[in-house]
């Protein structure tokens, strides 16, 4: 268990996304009653062409998208860039979303444990 996963029943699971286009993919969205620790996100390239890469964390209670990877160039042929050490607690309805900068094809890989939180 996680530090914010203490005595409270959770889950730890991995989830990808596959984006050919140029418009943002959730790759991740936080379930209702749980709080989501995100642990690491892999954006790869599997395209021939160079692209570049915007990810993205949308903060649903301020409605507010936070670019902190933004327009990252990735290689063609497995060009790739990698947050091993990522420590972001998302609320319900958060989202990490990942956009291309051009059509292609970009995997995206992301670790997280979802703790449940009840409500009352």
């Amino acid at each position: 268990m996680t530090q914010y996963s203490i005595g409270k029943p959770a889950r730890r699971k991995s989830v990808y996304g596959h984006n050919t286009g140029t418009t943002a993919e959730d790759v991740y969205v936080c379930p209702a009653n749980c709080t989501a620790e995100v642990t690491y996100i892999l954006v790869a390239n599997g395209g021939g062409s160079t692209n570049d890469v915007t990810i993205q964390w949308y903060v649903a209670a301020d409605a507010y998208t936070s670019q902190f990877l933004n327009d990252k160039s990735l290689g063609g042929g497995g060009g790739y860039h990698e947050f091993a050490d990522i420590d972001l607690v998302l609320q319900p309805g958060d989202k990490i979303q990942v956009e291309p900068g051009s059509a292609g094809h970009i995997d995206t890989i992301l670790t997280v444990t979802e703790t449940f939180v009840p409500i009352g």
